[in-house]
C-alpha cells in the first residue's frame, strides 16, 4: 500500500512482480492519476489549419500552430530529406528537461494513420475513404463526425460503433443498418430510439428487446399498424425529435433494465466494456487481451500494465497510443519498437532511451548513436541519476503533452480546471473559434423540407456553445436521404453528448434488486438509473 503523491489517496501495488521483472521503481501516483496523465497525451484537439514546418503548405492537424514542436506533413516526416536532431547527455541537468528540449526541436507528423483517400479532415484514420471531421477509424467510407468507428459506411454522428451502415446518432452499437438515435444495440435495422436491443427491426422507442419487430414503446403491433403509426410521426421536425430525445432518456432511466457492466465472454476480469479477455483488471474498452492491469483501449495485449491505446503489445508499461511493441516503457505514439524507454514517435527501434522521431535505430540516447558497448555502460549510470532526481519510473510530465489538457481525451473523463491542470504541470490550449459578434447568423428551418443546396458554406451558430459551424453538400444529401432535419448543434458538441452516454471509469458497489447480492456497476448514481442488476437477473428480464 502506498499514498498517491498527487491526490494523497491510498492505493495498492497490484502486480509487484511485474515491476521486479522489468526492473522498474514502484509508482508514486495511484492508478487513477496515472491514467489521467496518460490520457492527457491522447490528442482530441480541434482539426484546424496550420502550416507544415517542412514545406510551408497548408495542412489540417489536431496540433495547433502554437504547438511546442515543429509539425511536418506525414509524407515529409517519413521521407529521407531531414534528420532528427540529437543531443549529448548533460550530467548536470535534469534528464526530463533535456528530453523536453529534444522533443521541442524534433518534428512530429501532422496526422495519425495511413492508406486513406480523401481523409485530410480526419485524424487517427486507417484504410478509409471520404471521412470528414472524424477521428479514430478503421476501414470506413463516406462518414462524417464519427469517433472510434470501425468497418462502417454512409454514416454520420456515431461514437464507438462497429459494422454500421446508413446509421445516424448512435453510441456503442454494432452490426446495424439504418439505425438512428440508439444506444447499446446489436444486429438491429430500420429503427429509431432503441436501447439495449438485439436482433430487432422496425421498432421505435424500445428497450431490452430481443429478436422483435413492429414494436413501439415495447408494445407489439402488426406490420400495418406499425407503419401507420410511424407515418403519423413528425420525424422530419427538429423540435419533435428533441422531445423524443428527452422521452427516450426518461425511459432509459426509469423503465429499462441495465446490466451492471458491458462485459462479454470474459474470465476473471473487472472493469467495463471488456470483450474476449482473460485475467484483466481495472480494464476498460478491452478486446482479445489477457493478464493486463490498469489498461484502457489496448486490444490484443498480454502482460501489460498502465497502457492506454496499445495495440498488439506485450510486457509493456506506461504507454500511450503505440502499436506492435514489446517490452517498452514510457512511450508515446511508437510502432514496432522493443526494449526501449522514454521514446516519442519512434518506429522500428530497439534499445533506445529518451529518443524522439527516430526510425530504424538501435542503441541511441537523446537520438545520439552509441555502440552496443557504450550504451550498456551509460544506461546504468543514467538510470541511477534519474532515480536520484525522482524521474526514472515516472511517465512523461504533463508539459510534454501534444495538446492542452482541454483538447485531450483526458478532458472527456476528468473535469479539470485550467488552474488545476497547471498545478500538475500541464496547460490548457486556446480553442479556436470563428465567432464574430457582429455577424447575423441565419436561422435553420425546423423541417427537412427546408434543406436546400444554397445552405452549403453558410455559417450557423450552435444553440449550445454559440460556436459557428457549416454544412457540406454531402451532409445535406444525407439528411435529405434519411428525411432528417438539420441539427442546430455544433458537431463537436454533438460528439460530447454521445460520448457522455458511456459510463465513466469509476466503479461503485450496489445491491442487485433481483437476487440482493452485492455487485459492481459503472453507472454513476447521478444518472438516476432505477433498475441495475447482475447478469443473471438482467437476462431473466429481457423481453
Amino acid at each position: 500500500m502506498r499514498n498517491c503523491k498527487q491526490c494523497k489517496s491510498e492505493f495498492e501495488i497490484q502486480v509487484p512482480k511485474f515491476y521486479d521483472k522489468l526492473k522498474l521503481t514502484l509508482p508514486t501516483l495511484c492508478p487513477v492519476c496515472r491514467r489521467q496523465r496518460r490520457l492527457a497525451f491522447w490528442p482530441y484537439g480541434i482539426l484546424q489549419k496550420r502550416k507544415c514546418d517542412f514545406s510551408g503548405e497548408d495542412i489540417i492537424s489536431t496540433y495547433s500552430p502554437d504547438a511546442h514542436f515543429p509539425v511536418f506533413r506525414k509524407k515529409y516526416w517519413f521521407g529521407d530529406d531531414w534528420n532528427p536532431p540529437e543531443m549529448e547527455i548533460d550530467w548536470n541537468k535534469s534528464f526530463f528537461e533535456q528530453l523536453y528540449e529534444l522533443q521541442s526541436k524534433t518534428p512530429h507528423f501532422h496526422q495519425l494513420g495511413k492508406n486513406n483517400t480523401n481523409c485530410d479532415y480526419a485524424d487517427d484514420v486507417w484504410s478509409c475513404k471520404n471521412a470528414y471531421l472524424s477521428r479514430s477509424m478503421l476501414e470506413c467510407e463516406d462518414v462524417m463526425y464519427i469517433y472510434r468507428v470501425l468497418y462502417s459506411k454512409d454514416c454520420m454522428d456515431l461514437t464507438y460503433c462497429y459494422n454500421m451502415d446508413q446509421s445516424y446518432e448512435c453510441t456503442y452499437c454494432f452490426k446495424c443498418y439504418n439505425l438512428k438515435f440508439s444506444l447499446d444495440c446489436r444486429d438491429c435495422s430500420d429503427s429509431y430510439f432503441l436501447y439495449s436491443c438485439s436482433g430487432c427491426r422496425d421498432c421505435f422507442m424500445c428497450w431490452n428487446l430481443r429478436n422483435r419487430k413492429y414494436c413501439i414503446f415495447n408494445k407489439q403491433y402488426s406490420e400495418e399498424e406499425y407503419k401507420e403509426k410511424i407515418k403519423s410521426l413528425h420525424l422530419n421536425s427538429r423540435a419533435f425529435l428533441n422531445e423524443l430525445r428527452k422521452r427516450f432518456v426518461d425511459h432509459i432511466k426509469n423503465d429499462a433494465i441495465h446490466k451492471a457492466d458491458h462485459n462479454l465472454n470474459t474470465e476473471n476480469c473487472d472493469g467495463n466494456y471488456i470483450t474476449d479477455c482473460r485475467n484483466c483488471h481495472d480494464a476498460y474498452f478491452m478486446e482479445d487481451a489477457e493478464n493486463d492491469v490498469h489498461v484502457y483501449r489496448s486490444p490484443k495485449t498480454n502482460n501489460c500494465v498502465d497502457c492506454t491505446g496499445l495495440l498488439n503489445g506485450e510486457l509493456s508499461y506506461e504507454v500511450c497510443q503505440c502499436t506492435d511493441c514489446n517490452n517498452i516503457r514510457f512511450a508515446l505514439f511508437c510502432s514496432d519498437c522493443s526494449d526501449s524507454a522514454y521514446i516519442d514517435q519512434c518506429f522500428n527501434c530497439i534499445h533506445c532511451f529518451g529518443c524522439v522521431g527516430l526510425k530504424r535505430k538501435k542503441f541511441c540516447i537523446l537520438n545520439k548513436q552509441y555502440s552496443k558497448e557504450e550504451y550498456a555502460k551509460i544506461m546504468p549510470k543514467l538510470k541511477e541519476k534519474m532515480i536520484k532526481d525522482g524521474e526514472y519510473g515516472e511517465f512523461f510530465p504533463y508539459k510534454f503533452a501534444f495538446n492542452g489538457f482541454n483538447l485531450s481525451l483526458g478532458s472527456f473523463f476528468y473535469n479539470e480546471t485550467e488552474s488545476g491542470i497547471k498545478k500538475k504541470g500541464g496547460y490548457f490550449e486556446k480553442v479556436p473559434n470563428g465567432k464574430k459578434e457582429e455577424e447575423n447568423y441565419p436561422v435553420l428551418s425546423d423541417l427537412t423540407e427546408g434543406i436546400t443546396d444554397d445552405l452549403v458554406g453558410k455559417v450557423f451558430k450552435c444553440s449550445k456553445s454559440d460556436q459557428p459551424y457549416t454544412f457540406t453538400k454531402q451532409e445535406l444529401d444525407f439528411y435529405r436521404k434519411h428525411n432528417l432535419p438539420l441539427p442546430d448543434v455544433h458537431p463537436e458538441e454533438r460528439n460530447k453528448e454521445r460520448f457522455a452516454k458511456l459510463p465513466p471509469l469509476t466503479p461503485r458497489t450496489i445491491t442487485c434488486p433481483g437476487c440482493k447480492k452485492k455487485i459492481t456497476t459503472y453507472y454513476p448514481e447521478s444518472w438516476g438509473y432505477k433498475r441495475i442488476g447482475c447478469e443473471e437477473c438482467y437476462l431473466k428480464t429481457l423481453y
